[in-house]
């Protein structure tokens, strides 16, 4: 299958620390660890690592972490005919990983050159989108070629997923052309403007959604909205279906920076195989991108710790697969 991203790029260098900063602290950090990053490079080698082909628009500098970011693309087999020099300095990424617990992070960005491309660009790409089997993009990209790349994903029949993140209001035309969400439980939140239960398992947090989930239907003509939830697993909501329930795997957590991106990369493979009117297929898809997100959370760094497909079915061959479960029934509202 091939894949098509629409893409970012940022040199990360995250610090790992006893806990994360409160406003006006400074603590001091055990080691740090720079690498090259971004959501959708993730997906992209993520994706590739898992065997399909990857075609990226990206935009980068004209430095040496934007030379570095080429050579990383050839290294995997990604072709750069879609990457684009549009500024000096490329894109930054700054984060602290919080040690021991759950490996939490917070951060910032510097999007640069990622927020440069626009529709022209994507329309470059026209011909590598009509020949994928899915696009997918995400919020770390300029919007106006995140839609052009969906735009013309749409006219070729081709099925696109979106990540909305970092979060902004999904804009209504962009919406429409997508097909399957993918977003984190504080996404979710602002995603269907409600309250979501702050802890408890995976079906307390689909009762308290479903309400609110029937109303995005009514605004969204999608097929497909996949929740994560941490080290609780996600949920999959479709038109018309009682929730399906996958848990994570039990893991320790040293980094959850990129869990998600693994996630979404493992999901995209899987669903390339065939999902719609196969409850089996989507839940081999959930058990398959939970179990990336895993491994990843369970290892330092992200370019190292995308699995590959040897990597992915090791993992999983040493513990069990998570049961993917319909949920019951929507208990009625108090």
């Amino acid at each position: 299958m091939q894949v098509f991203v629409a893409a970012n790029f940022l040199q990360v260098t995250c610090a790992s620390v006893p806990q994360l900063p409160r406003p006006g602290e400074i603590v001091l950090a055990s080691g740090t660890h720079s690498e090259a990053g971004g959501k959708g490079l993730n997906v992209a080698l993520g994706c590739r690592r898992l065997g399909a082909e990857v075609r990226a628009l990206l935009g980068i500098g004209r430095d040496a972490p934007g030379d570095g970011l080429v050579a990383l693309l050839r290294a995997h087999g990604i072709p750069d005919t879609h990457v684009h020099r549009l500024a000096e300095t490329s894109g930054m990424g700054m984060g602290f990983i919080e040690q021991g617990g759950q490996g939490q992070n917070c951060g910032a960005v510097f999007a640069g050159p990622n927020l440069l491309l626009d529709a022209a660009h994507a329309e470059l790409a026209q011909a590598d989108i009509a020949a994928s089997d899915w696009v997918y993009g995400q919020f770390e990209t300029a919007l106006p070629a995140v839609q052009r790349c969906f735009e013309l994903a749409q006219a070729a029949g081709v099925p696109t997923l979106l990540n909305p993140s970092p979060w902004q209001a999904i804009p209504d035309a962009l919406l429409a052309l997508t097909q399957v969400l993918l977003v984190n439980e504080v996404e979710a939140a602002q995603l269907l403007v409600t309250a979501l239960p702050a802890d408890g398992d995976l079906t307390a947090l689909a009762q308290g959604m479903h309400t609110a989930v029937d109303a995005l239907w009514s605004r969204w003509p999608g097929r497909l909205l996949v929740v994560t939830a941490g080290h609780r697993g996600c949920i999959a909501f479709a038109p018309g279906r009682l929730p399906w329930l996958c848990p994570a795997h039990a893991v320790d957590a040293i980094d959850t920076l990129g869990a998600g991106d693994a996630f979404a990369s493992g999901l995209i493979v899987a669903l390339g195989q065939g999902w719609e009117d196969d409850s089996a297929m989507l839940a081999r898809a959930l058990r398959q991108a939970t179990a990336c997100g895993a491994l990843v959370a369970s290892r330092a760094g992200v370019l190292d710790a995308l699995p590959s497909r040897a990597m992915l079915a090791q993992f999983r061959l040493d513990r069990a697969e998570p049961e993917v479960t319909a949920l019951a029934a929507i208990r009625p509202a108090s």
